[in-house]
């Protein structure tokens, strides 16, 4: 169980975003993407989950290819993303938007959830008590009613993180999840990371903290203007002076 991005280049016009790019994320485990801005992270991202149309390569999941599949279809295919941007409605409350997130998993009729009929009764709770131990598990509960656009970004990304959960996802992508977080924020950014690895849930992370990224991932890519650079556990990336020089520069040394 596993996604599998094979030599994949994605264009736009005439430059090249992403060449060649590989990557295989399992089920369980956490993979960490890294590389200065504008070195193809998000676009990889946008690659995997339809954002952005392959040039070449392949996106498979569970092996089946994806890599023709629209957006839409590739979340019910049970990958989930946050962006480096969240996208949210301003005037949506907390609680709100992390409802939408079980969108995908509804079963019942818009007809059944007007008349109010047992079934879509029952399936509403059961989103909603997961609605609260997911804002429990991130320390949202006591925003829940508080509009998006009234709360700090460290939060809103909290919240998106919260409503790409609720999607219940096989793989979940999370593109600079911890910008803007305070250290309390981080550190239960990064309990509920384990959390869903531990569930059986991949997750792709791009991450410019490097400390969060040794702490938590068990393999590491490094991407450089659109290529693959280098891969390898955390503590062999941290002593490649290729890395040093690439990624951390003067404060590396």
């Amino acid at each position: 169980m596993t996604i599998e991005v094979k030599d994949v280049t994605v264009r736009f016009g005439g430059v090249t975003a992403l060449k060649d790019a590989s990557l295989t994320l399992e089920r369980g485990k956490i993979l960490a993407v890294v590389g200065p801005n504008g070195s193809g992270k998000s676009t990889l991202f946008n690659a995997i989950t339809g954002m952005a149309k392959p040039a070449a390569g392949t996106v498979v999941v569970d092996a089946k290819r994806i890599d023709d599949l629209p957006a839409y279809k590739r979340i019910a295919w049970g990958v989930a993303r946050t962006f480096q941007t969240p996208r949210f409605d301003p005037k949506v409350t907390v609680e709100e938007a992390v409802m939408c997130g079980f969108f995908r998993l509804r079963r019942t009729s818009i007809m059944a959830s007007l008349l109010r009929t047992p079934s879509a009764a029952a399936e509403e709770k059961r989103f909603r008590d997961r609605c609260n131990e997911i804002l429990d598990d991130l320390k949202l509960s006591g925003f829940r009613s508080q509009q998006m656009s009234e709360l700090p970004m460290g939060r809103v990304r909290l919240v998106e993180v919260a409503r790409a959960v609720a999607n219940e996802p096989k793989y979940i992508l999370l593109d600079e999840p911890a910008a803007g977080l305070a250290v309390d924020e981080q550190r239960m950014l990064s309990h509920e990371m384990r959390r869903l690895a531990e569930r059986g849930v991949g997750v792709l992370l791009v991450e410019h903290n490097f400390n969060l990224i040794r702490e938590l991932a068990e393999h590491v890519v490094v991407l450089k203007e659109g290529s693959m650079l280098l891969e390898g556990t955390p503590e062999t990336i941290a002593k490649n002076q290729a890395f040093i020089d690439t990624y951390l520069g003067s404060t590396g040394r």
